[in-house]
């Protein structure tokens, strides 16, 4: 285990991430987060650089209590979205169907997931959705997706 990782599980201590990042492409180690880490920057100064710079900004604005919105490109993509809890309950499902038996809805839900920035914390193998390096180092700083959200809003992220 290398040695950022284990201070940080250290100082975090294990934590089931359930949600991912709206951030697109699988993500890979962030040096800049490591930093900050390292640096002991707080988790709202970390909050903020993941939605600056993981993707977030593309679709989300915050507002005045720290609350997401959509942005124009935000509320075009959400069209028929189901959630984000939805869709990774949906994904541990569909991990345990071969690709070549999986219906044209869990086929969408795929491709929601992967368009969405799921992949970036969540990996679907055969059989089960395990997290990504980039997902496992976020759970254990308490900062998956929903956490963000309730750190910019002033409120305690995930004790997870």
């Amino acid at each position: 285990m290398n040695r950022q990782l284990s201070l940080l599980l250290r100082r975090s201590g294990p934590v089931a991430l359930l949600l991912s990042l709206c951030a697109g492409a699988p993500a890979p180690p962030d040096a800049e987060l490591d930093r900050m880490v390292a640096a002991g920057k707080s988790q709202r100064e970390l909050a903020q650089y993941l939605f600056d710079n993981r993707g977030c900004a593309g679709c989300h604005t915050i507002g005045s209590e720290g609350k997401l919105g959509l942005t124009k490109k935000g509320q075009e993509r959400a069209q028929g979205f189901e959630g984000c809890v939805s869709t990774l309950t949906a994904m541990t499902i569909i991990a345990k169907v071969p690709e070549d038996r999986r219906s044209q809805t869990q086929l969408r839900r795929v491709e929601r997931f992967e368009e969405f920035g799921c992949a970036s914390c969540h990996k679907v193998t055969p059989g089960e959705v395990v997290l990504t390096e980039f997902g496992a180092k976020l759970a254990n700083l308490h900062l998956g997706c929903v956490d963000v959200q309730k750190v910019l809003a002033g409120q305690p992220g995930s004790s997870r």
